[in-house]
């Protein structure tokens, strides 16, 4: 079965999308719309998909079996060899590098990737002690596991359907599939799990199998100018997409459009030559293993360096590294491994590889628990048991301290809040109070919060939350709130909220009580432990920033008469910081483990009950 007419300017489209996307990757501020690229990608994947089967059925010896054979035969060979390899080094690397916790973490990724399922997976992704979203090697996987998931319905509708028909269905599906994605964008505010879906992607899908049935029925009939429209359209969409709203829905149209203008445009235009330069054609041949690597060396980097934002070192790290990956894997894993002729070498390299997949999950667990320094506790691994605070949800009472006392606190915050369950216990049970503690994860459980801000998976339980706090708020005389400002007040909204609450507090006589941010460094001390024993130096520095915000949060509550900021960021706990009589004691970047909070207890009671403090700030 013949292949299709090689196309110089889809090379580069491709070359286009994928820098695209990296750009986007590395600094969002650069291009802000770059993420784009993986829509231009399945644009292009539907147009070629449908050229390929139209050729096809239309073979005086059409065969719908053999078509599907050669058809998923072809698309196995190109996509599982380099996927896979890359799967392996990748797990290789994060079982030296990552904690166990996030090994753990990694693994369930992993599993979902090695089956194309990983958009679903990130779609309902959240677990605050996780590493987040830019630190997970596998999530650029999910786009892969859309076309995949593309892949088994598209043969079905062009096979099947006679070519009349199959043009108005393609047509209605993607409008319809735009129209449900803007909906659930727009109306229902589902906007993690749409971003990852397959209904929400179809449309880039179908206008692409739109497009070369246009093509087919045309023969590349040219519209005058669009080939420079459609580039423009998307470097436009490029550079600015974000601004037309949430994404994917009605705004996927103008990369969309972009992307089939270019498809359908003659050779002969400017577009068309611009995109079939040699450094282009060269990147767009490389462009899925560029896609493969890119990610995964991006978030192996800001896991060691707990950035997100990368320094000049180590973004040049970045482009050799993942250019040097993508070559090698080019070059000695998906062109050979890709061949229509299965030969022996093929044979022994798809040997080699399943077996190694095989064994991939308990040899990999093994090497990650050979590079772990010794396990500690679990006092120094968490903050609080999970099973006994009232962190996102209510467990029994909440109350900390001193339960016979007639004398009650209310205690709202974020995580810093659910931290200092057992800081309270001990506090309110030297100076005669009880405090009902009651916290949920990225959210200050005040009226008010913006939530919406957070991460999706967390709004429910920050809303309940803050409705479970609000029963309280009447009964008692002082509310202290625990915070990571450096989180929080970047956001106008949430100052707005944080003043509209002193505000009304203030007016009704009651005393809110703000607690500094403890001091922030600029990566995990549990990382900074691992990557220590693996020969690094292993050093922790303090980040700055959380002092700036504790200083706007002091200027703010300076502005209402029954409203105290308390400092405690400068106790003795914190001068040889992560550690304190040569034991750790935070678990990562910002939150004190259970052996910190208890020394900070101490601490703050020492300093509350000296001339410098006093016993009546809570």
């Amino acid at each position: 079965m013949s292949a299709l007419k090689y196309r110089s300017d889809v090379q580069g489209l491709r070359a286009i999308a994928v820098l695209a996307v990296m750009v986007f990757h590395l600094n969002p501020s650069w291009m802000p719309g770059g993420f784009i690229g993986v829509d231009v990608f399945f644009v292009i994947s539907g147009f070629l998909i449908t050229s390929i089967l139209i050729k096809m059925k239309n073979q005086p010896d059409f065969s719908l079996a053999g078509t599907l054979r050669y058809f998923y035969t072809s698309r196995f060979k190109r996509i599982a060899p380099a996927y896979f390899a890359t799967l392996l080094v990748v797990t290789l690397v994060a079982a030296t590098l990552f904690l166990p916790s996030d090994f753990a973490t990694y693994k369930n990724g992993l599993e979902k990737a090695a089956w194309f399922f990983s958009n679903d997976y990130f779609a309902n992704f959240g677990d605050y002690f996780a590493p987040s979203s830019h630190e997970q090697p596998l999530l650029h996987t999910w786009s892969l596991a859309v076309e995949i998931q593309f892949y088994l319905l598209a043969p079905l509708l062009i096979l099947l359907l006679s070519q009349k028909y199959v043009k108005w269905v393609l047509a209605v599906l993607l409008v319809g599939f735009v129209l449900l994605s803007e909906y659930r964008l727009r109306v229902t505010g589902v906007e993690q799990a749409t971003y990852y879906s397959l209904y929400a992607r179809l449309p880039e899908f179908f206008a692409g199998c739109l497009a070369a049935f246009y093509q087919s029925d045309f023969r590349r009939k040219s519209i005058p100018g669009g080939g420079a429209l459609g580039l423009l359209l998307i470097i436009s969409a490029a550079l600015a997409q974000p601004s037309l709203g949430h994404f994917p829905g009605m705004p996927v149209l103008v990369p969309i459009v972009g992307s089939v203008l270019l498809l359908i445009s003659s050779k002969e235009t400017i577009a068309s030559k611009i995109l079939s330069t040699k450094a282009l054609l060269w990147i767009g041949t490389l462009s899925y293993s560029l896609y493969l690597w890119h990610w995964p060396v991006l978030a192996f980097i800001r896991y060691f360096t707990g950035a997100d934002v990368l320094d000049i070192t180590f973004t040049l790290l970045f482009v050799l590294m993942t250019f040097g990956l993508s070559m090698i894997s080019y070059y000695w894993v998906e062109r050979p491994l890709r061949s229509r002729t299965t030969g022996k070498k093929q044979l022994v390299g798809w040997a080699i590889l399943v077996a190694a997949m095989l064994g991939t999950s308990q040899t990999m667990a093994k090497v990650n628990d050979a590079f772990s320094p010794p396990l500690l506790d679990i006092e120094y691994r968490r903050y609080a048991d999970p099973a006994t605070i009232c962190h996102g949800k209510v467990i029994s009472d909440c109350i900390r301290g001193d339960k016979l006392s007639s004398r009650e606190i209310l205690v709202l915050g974020d995580s810093h809040g659910a931290m200092l369950n057992s800081f309270f216990d001990a506090v309110g049970k030297d100076f005669e109070f009880k405090a009902r503690v009651i916290t949920a994860s990225g959210c200050l459980t005040i009226p008010g919060f913006d939530y919406w801000r957070i991460a999706e998976w967390a709004q429910n339980d920050c809303i309940r939350q803050i409705k479970e706090g609000e029963k309280y708020i009447g009964e008692v005389s002082t509310v202290v709130l625990v915070g990571k400002w450096r989180y929080h007040v970047p956001n106008s909204e949430f100052m707005e909220a944080l003043s509209d609450f002193l505000k009304v507090m203030d007016s009704n006589g009651k005393s809110v009580v703000i607690l500094s941010q403890i001091p922030m460094f600029t990566q995990s001390a549990l990382r900074a432990r691992r990557f220590k024993a693996l020969g690094t130096d292993g050093s922790l520095e303090k980040d700055p920033a959380y002092l700036s915000a504790n200083k706007k949060v002091e200027a703010l509550v300076a502005e209402y008469a029954n409203a105290r900021y308390v400092d405690l960021s400068n106790l003795p706990l914190f001068d040889d910081a992560p550690f304190y009589h040569n034991n750790l004691i935070y678990k990562d970047r910002h939150h004190l483990n259970e052996v910190g909070a208890q020394a900070y207890a101490q601490d703050a009671i020492r300093y509350l009950s000296g001339p410098e403090g006093s016993s009546s700030a809570f």
